[in-house]
């Protein structure tokens, strides 16, 4: 039996909070409201948003240059 496939069109999504957390920011709220005024892209997946994977990781690499 084989599991699901993975559609290589989507790519790698990190919800709220596992983004908040890789780029360790304090709170939530301080991603959210980033994302209100249009400086971090996401979408809004039903009630959440998520963001892209490899975005998140470009903007923990220029805000964290020494990790």
């Amino acid at each position: 039996m084989t599991g699901p496939v993975r559609d290589p069109e989507i790519p790698d999504l990190l919800s709220l909070q596992q983004a908040t957390t890789e780029l360790r920011y304090a709170s939530k709220q301080s991603l959210l409201n980033r994302y209100n005024r249009g400086e971090i892209a996401g979408i809004r997946v039903g009630t959440s948003i998520a963001f892209r994977a490899a975005l998140i990781a470009e903007i923990k690499a220029a805000e964290q240059p020494d990790d």
